[in-house]
C-alpha cells in the first residue's frame, strides 16, 4: 500500500502537473478498514473538532463567561500546536491535550495523503445554474487538487499532533475559513495505490 517514491510534501501547489481525478473507495465490503477508519475520525473529531457546549448552565447564568473560556482555551491550544498550522481548534481539557499524543490508527501502516476541502472540491462557475439545485447536485461539475502526502508509511505512529505539524510543514493558506470543524478520512486511490487521505472541513471563526 505504500508509494515510496513519493516523498513527503513540503508545499502546497496551485495546480497539479497532471490532473487528479478523484477515486474514493467503497468500505462496505471492507469492515475491518471501514472501523478502523471510523475510529480514527472519532478521535481527530473528539481532539480538533469540538467547542464548549454554549447551553451549560454556567454560560446561561454568566454569558460573557463563555467568550472568556474560548479565548483561554484558545490561548493555551495556540502554545501547544505548531506556530504555523493554519487551522482554528480547542484543546479544553487535559483529556483532550492526552488525545492530541495518541495514535490515530491502530494497524494502517500505508502512507497517508491530506487535503482541505477548499482544495478537494473546487466547483465549476460556468455551467448550468440549474446544477447547483439539491436534485441535480449529481451533474454538478467540479474539480480537484491532488491530496498531498504528509506521513510516510511504516512502523512510525501518526498522532494528531504529527498531523498538525506534517499540515503546517505544507504552507496551505485557508484563509478566512480557518476554523475545524469536520475532518473526513478516505480510502482513496493515488497515483495507483490505495492509501488513506484525510480531509479537512473547516469554516469561519467563531
Amino acid at each position: 500500500m505504500a508509494s515510496p517514491n513519493v516523498p513527503c510534501a513540503t508545499s502546497c501547489p496551485l495546480s497539479d502537473s497532471v490532473p487528479y481525478e478523484r477515486v474514493i473507495l467503497d468500505l462496505e465490503t471492507r469492515p475491518h478498514i471501514m472501523k478502523e477508519v471510523q475510529e480514527a475520525m472519532e478521535l481527530l473529531d473528539y481532539v480538533m473538532c469540538r467547542v464548549p457546549d454554549k447551553e451549560d448552565p454556567k454560560y446561561k447564568e454568566d454569558p460573557e463567561l463563555y467568550e472568556d473560556d474560548l479565548e483561554e482555551m484558545q490561548t493555551k491550544t495556540d502554545e501547544i500546536k505548531p506556530k504555523n498550522f493554519p487551522y482554528t481548534f480547542y484543546l479544553m481539557d487535559e483529556a483532550q491535550e492526552k488525545a492530541y499524543d495518541s495514535n490515530i490508527f491502530s494497524t494502517y501502516k500505508g502512507d497517508v495523503y491530506w487535503n482541505d476541502c477548499g482544495r478537494d472540491f473546487i466547483v465549476d462557475p460556468n455551467q448550468p445554474k440549474e446544477n447547483f439545485q439539491p436534485e441535480n447536485m449529481a451533474n454538478l461539475v467540479y474539480s480537484s487538487l491532488s491530496p498531498l502526502k504528509i506521513h510516510e508509511g511504516g512502523e512510525k505512529v501518526l498522532t494528531p499532533r504529527l498531523l498538525c505539524e506534517a499540515v503546517a510543514r505544507v504552507g496551505f493558506i485557508p484563509g478566512s475559513h480557518c476554523f475545524l470543524e469536520n475532518i473526513q478520512i478516505q480510502l482513496r486511490e493515488i497515483q495507483g495505490q490505495e492509501v488513506i487521505t484525510i480531509v479537512f472541513y473547516a469554516g469561519p471563526e467563531m
